[in-house]
Parts: C-alpha cells; sequence; structure tokens
C-alpha cells in the first residue's frame, strides 16, 4: 500500500505525501463496489503517485494504492458516515452516487479492520519519518479537478491549473503552515514554467487565500517542519491531446514533462531557502 523511499544525503530533504492517489477498492470490499474503473481513475487524484513521485529525488514518501472513497488518509478516522458524508469512508462520490452496491455499508468491526491495515500504517509513516529529523519540508500533493465538483465549497468554479496552500484555521485565526517567502517564491518559479499553459480561465497559478482542510495539513502543520499542499488540475493532462478514454492511459511523456517542470520549481525554491 505504501510506498517510502530511503533517505540519502543526494535528495533534498522533502517529505513527499500524496494521500489520494490510489485507485483501487481494499480487498475486503472487492465485489461491493458500484463505482466503475473510470470514475475510480477520475474522481480521485488521477496520476498523482507517478506525477509527483519525482523519480526519488526527494528524500521521502509515502503514499497509498488504495481510493480515498474506501479509505481517505485525509480525514480524521472517527469521521463516518452520516455524519461526516466526507469522511474517512463515504457513502457517494462527487456525482452523488452510492459507492456500495444495494446500499451496503461495512459494519464497524469491518471499519475497525480496514483503518488498522491501510489508515494508520499510512499515519505512522509519515511520523517515522518526520522523527528522523531529517525532513526540511512537507510537501501534501493532489491532483484536482479543472472546476470545483458537486460536493466542494467551489463547486462550478473554475480553478487554477496550480494551487498552492500554506495556511490552517486555528480557532478564529489563521496560521501559515509554511513561509510565505517559500510560498512566494514556489509559486514564481511555477508561474514561469507553465507561462505557456492555457488550459484554464483562471490564474494560472494561485496561492490560496482561504485555510485548507484536511486532518495531513493541519496534524503536521501545526510543528517546526514548514508544510504545504499543491493541487496541480487535471487539465494538464487529461484532455483529446494526452489521455485516452477508451483506456484510462495517460501520455507518459506529457506526465514526465509536467513532472520535470513541477520539480524544478522546488528543487529552485529549496536551493535558496531550505
Amino acid at each position: 500500500m505504501i510506498e517510502i523511499i530511503g533517505m540519502r544525503k543526494s535528495r533534498l530533504p522533502i517529505l513527499i505525501v500524496i494521500p489520494h492517489g490510489g485507485v483501487r477498492a481494499p480487498e475486503e470490499l472487492e465485489g461491493y463496489s458500484a463505482m466503475s474503473d473510470f470514475d475510480l481513475f477520475f474522481q480521485g487524484d488521477s496520476c498523482a503517485n507517478d506525477l509527483f513521485s519525482f523519480n526519488g529525488k526527494a528524500a521521502a514518501q509515502v503514499d497509498t494504492y488504495i481510493s480515498r472513497f474506501f479509505v481517505d488518509t485525509d480525514r480524521k478516522f472517527t469521521a463516518l458516515p452520516p455524519s461526516y458524508p466526507d469522511g474517512v469512508i463515504k457513502k457517494m462520490d462527487y456525482n452523488k452516487k452510492n459507492i456500495f452496491r444495494d446500499d451496503i455499508f461495512p459494519n464497524d468491526i469491518a471499519i475497525s479492520n480496514i483503518l488498522k491495515r491501510y489508515y494508520f500504517p499510512f499515519h505512522d509513516s509519515i511520523e517515522k519519518k518526520l522523527a528522523q529529523n531529517s525532513i526540511k519540508l512537507i510537501m501534501v500533493c493532489h491532483t484536482m479537478m479543472p472546476t470545483g465538483p458537486q460536493t466542494s465549497p467551489d463547486a462550478g468554479k473554475a480553478r487554477p491549473l496550480i494551487l498552492v496552500e500554506n495556511s490552517v484555521a486555528d480557532g478564529d485565526e489563521t496560521r501559515l503552515t509554511c513561509p510565505a517567502s517559500f510560498t512566494e517564491t514556489l509559486a514564481h518559479h511555477l508561474k514561469k514554467n507553465f507561462s505557456g499553459e492555457d488550459a484554464t480561465v483562471a490564474e494560472k497559478v494561485s496561492i490560496s487565500e482561504r485555510p485548507a482542510t484536511g486532518i495531513i495539513i493541519q496534524k503536521y502543520g501545526s510543528g517546526d517542519i514548514p508544510l504545504l499542499r499543491l493541487s496541480v488540475s487535471k487539465a494538464l493532462f487529461i484532455n483529446d491531446t494526452y489521455f485516452s478514454f477508451d483506456y484510462l492511459r495517460v501520455d507518459d511523456l506529457r506526465i514526465r514533462d509536467l513532472k520535470h517542470r513541477l520539480w524544478d520549481a522546488v528543487e529552485k525554491t529549496a536551493e535558496k531557502l531550505l
């Protein structure tokens, strides 16, 4: 489930966390899913595990092959339906269709076992890497819909090609999880590297003005290690030019190019500020 790349001195001291790159159901729930392969791929963080792997140039990486609809590692483990429709295990997808056949939902014992096997090891891996005191920056990486889906706060609104988030709500205040200087420098290099793209009517690269949600940035963005969240629009690689809808296949060369431009911006920023 989890890939953790061992540390080397030549790698930048960055921990890459990819919470939503998975496209599979846990084996405990195989046969109960009502979601098609396309929906599991497209409604999740499509290609995130490939796009943000950066060929081992970061010191460490934690990801999962399990879809966020069955185990969402960026939610509290106690967040369950009906109180939390977008919780750790979900009942409906972004199109408000049932995730499980015949409205079946795992019972408490099944949920406990699934969390023990997939959710807690993911977070344990993050904590073990941070405990080694070698990580200087945490990057939580996502891919996102070009426009906000029905269930999101920005439903129907065009999104930038790249969104950088570096703050969370702290009571009535907003607290930075990464210094503004680092965030702004990264956004500057991203804008240069993606200046030729035109797949959005929104700003190409944006630093979010709203506090980010999700347990990962709230939990790990409260310590001494800077943390930022980087979200890349699927408009950059899921379209008629780079994507085959018949085979759920993305152009490898396109992913490789995007990965190179993303890492180039991260590397130039880290060299000056880490």
